[in-house]
C-alpha cells in the first residue's frame, strides 16, 4: 500500500471517530432519556389546629416518617392534587407524547411514586383533564381562539387512576369537551369501568368513608357569577345531612400564581356558605392556600401527572386534610402540604414525585402559605 493510500486511510479512520465522538455528546441534547423519578419520599410536618380555631401561620420546617399502608382506625385522610392529563394533543402517538408512554409502560409507571401514599389515606380525589376514548368517531370542538389543543387517550388510561389509589376524577374542567358531549360520556364510562367515581358536571357525588357522609361537588369558577349554581350545591349536601362538604373546581387565569380578587371573595363566600374544604385547579400552576374561618382554601393545585406539556412547570404538591375522629364524629383537622416536583429531568417523563431536598421543600413551602389577603369587592 503506498503512502497516499495510508493518508487517505488515516484520515478516514480519524473522521470517523470524530463523528461518532460528536453523536456521542449531541444526542442526549437532541433526545434527552427521561429520568426515573426516586421513590423515596418525603411528607412535612402538619399543621394542626382544632376545625374551629386559628392555623398556625409559620410554614412546616422539619420531614416525618411516611405511615404504614393502612389508614388508621381513628382518623379520616383525604388527599388531594391537581390537574391530571392522561393524554396528548389531538390524541397523537408522537415519540415524546404520553399516549405512547402509556401505551410502552404499565399503569402502574406514572403515579409510582405515590401509590403507597394515596393507599394509606382513605379517599383521593384529582383532576382528570382531557378525554378517555377508544371512538373513531368523535368530532374535535371547534374554538374561536388563535391558539388551542384538543386532549385525547385511550379508554385504558383511566387504570392509571385505579392502580394508583385515587377514589375520584373530576371531569368538570375546560378540556373535558374537545371531542364533544361523546368524548365527555366517554370519559365518564371509563372511569366508571376501573371503579372510579367520575365528579360529574351540575351534580354532587355522595360517598360514605368510614361512617362519614362526603359531598364532594366538581364545578366551574370561572368568575365570581358561578357561585350561585354552587351555593344551591352546598344547600342540597346540608339538606343530606353531609359530614363533610367538598368543593373541587377548575377556574381562574392560566399561568398566573396569585389567585384574582374576584375568586378569593367567591371562595369565602362559599366557606360562609357552608363548604368544610375547597380546592382549585386550571391555572396549571401553583397558587398559595389560605386558611379561612378555620377551612382551607387551595386556589390552585397546579399540574400533577401532565400529558398536556414535555417542559411544563415543575412545582405541585399534594394537599391532604386528615381528620380525628372521635365516637364516630369529625372533631379536628390537620393539614398537611406535601412538595412535589410534575417530572424529574430536563424534559417530562410524565412521573411526579415527592421532593426531598430540604431547600426545595422551603421553597415550595414558604409560596404556599403567602398571604392572599381578604380580597376586594367585586
Amino acid at each position: 500500500m503506498n503512502r497516499r493510500k495510508r493518508w487517505i486511510i488515516g484520515l478516514l479512520i480519524f473522521l470517523a471517530a470524530d463523528l461518532i465522538a460528536l453523536a456521542i455528546v449531541v444526542k442526549p441534547m437532541l433526545f434527552p432519556t427521561p429520568v426515573e423519578a426516586t421513590t423515596e419520599q418525603a411528607w412535612t410536618v402538619p399543621i394542626d389546629y382544632e376545625m374551629t380555631a386559628a392555623p398556625e401561620t409559620t410554614a412546616p420546617q422539619t420531614t416525618a416518617p411516611i405511615p404504614e399502608n393502612t389508614p388508621a382506625e381513628d382518623t379520616l385522610t383525604i388527599s388531594f392534587v391537581g390537574d391530571c392529563m392522561f393524554a396528548s394533543n389531538h390524541g397523537g402517538f408522537g415519540s415524546a407524547s404520553f399516549n405512547r408512554m402509556a401505551s410502552q409502560k404499565a399503569p402502574t409507571y406514572f403515579l409510582n411514586n405515590f401509590t403507597d401514599l394515596f393507599h394509606a389515606d382513605d379517599f383521593t380525589i384529582a383532576n382528570c383533564e382531557g378525554v378517555l376514548s377508544d371512538s373513531e368517531e368523535l368530532t374535535e370542538k371547534e374554538v374561536t381562539t388563535e391558539i388551542a389543543f384538543w386532549f385525547k387517550g385511550p379508554a385504558s388510561n383511566a387504570k392509571i387512576f385505579e392502580v394508583s389509589g385515587v377514589e375520584l376524577a373530576s371531569v368538570v374542567n375546560n378540556h373535558s369537551h374537545d371531542f364533544g358531549q361523546q368524548g365527555s360520556d366517554d370519559t365518564e364510562r371509563a372511569l366508571d369501568a376501573v371503579g372510579v367515581l367520575p365528579g360529574r358536571r351540575d351534580k354532587v357525588t355522595y360517598t360514605t368513608v368510614k361512617g362519614q357522609k362526603l359531598g364532594i361537588f366538581c364545578c366551574s369558577l370561572y368568575g365570581y357569577d358561578y357561585i350561585y349554581d354552587i351555593l344551591d350545591k352546598l344547600h342540597e349536601m346540608q339538606a343530606e345531612q353531609c359530614d363533610l362538604k367538598i368543593l373541587y373546581f377548575h377556574g381562574g387565569i392560566e399561568n398566573e400564581t396569585v389567585p384574582e380578587d374576584w375568586k378569593v371573595c367567591a371562595c369565602h363566600e362559599l366557606i360562609d356558605a357552608g363548604a368544610d374544604i375547597i380546592v382549585g385547579s386550571h391555572p396549571h400552576v401553583l397558587q398559595p392556600m389560605e386558611i379561612y374561618n378555620g377551612k382551607p382554601i387551595l386556589y390552585s393545585m397546579g399540574n400533577f401527572c401532565f400529558g398536556g406539556n414535555t417542559k411544563p412547570p415543575k412545582n405541585t404538591i399534594v394537599y391532604q386534610a386528615e381528620f380525628d375522629l372521635k365516637d364516630g364524629t369529625l372533631c379536628s383537622r390537620t393539614d398537611t402540604l406535601i412538595p412535589c416536583a410534575v417530572y424529574a429531568g430536563s424534559q417530562n417523563n410524565y412521573q411526579p414525585y415527592i421532593v426531598t431536598d430540604s431547600g426545595k421543600q422551603q421553597e415550595i413551602l414558604r409560596f404556599m402559605q403567602t398571604p392572599v389577603g381578604t380580597g376586594r369587592e367585586t
